[in-house]
């Protein structure tokens, strides 16, 4: 298979063709998912970079197919806070340790045109920012509190 992802004159970014076009990404933005996505289990490399006009917005773009990019947003962005576990499988598989720094996002599924985007709030990406790992948890019941402020 050949890789999408090539390095550029700078050895801290590399080039990610994506379906708009090659971007710049710095190589502290590069990711492994090492069980893969639900639904994209065959991809295992990923960039994470934020919309230039809304840094609420992050995208999760694959390196091995420039079709597969998903939006994200941390739920805190939409007053949203829920818990859930990881199992001792999840934490040996983002290798995390207390020192680390471990990220929630959610994806954001999209509607049809003139409806606002939907979070997914089953599947939360958890990423171990310090080692660059990441898995999405599928979660039968997230529990929590939503809270919509009206302005």
């Amino acid at each position: 298979m050949a890789m999408q992802a090539q390095q550029v004159q700078d050895a801290t970014r590399v080039e990610v063709r994506t379906r708009f076009g090659t971007l710049p990404v710095p190589k502290e933005n590069l990711l492994t998912f090492p069980q893969g996505i639900p639904g994209f289990d065959h991809l295992y490399r990923f960039a994470l970079f934020h919309d230039e006009d809304n840094n609420s917005i992050h995208y999760l773009q694959s390196l091995d197919d420039p079709a597969v990019r998903l939006p994200l947003t941390s739920p805190r962005w939409f007053n949203i806070d829920y818990q859930f576990t990881l199992s001792d499988e999840e934490i040996r598989l983002l290798d995390i340790e207390p020192a680390d720094e471990v990220s929630v996002l959610v994806v954001l599924a999209e509607q049809d045109e003139g409806k606002p985007p939907r979070l997914n709030l089953h599947g939360p990406i958890i990423l171990n920012t310090s080692k660059r790992l990441g898995l999405q948890k599928v979660l039968n019941q997230p529990r929590g509190s939503l809270v919509i402020s009206a302005h």
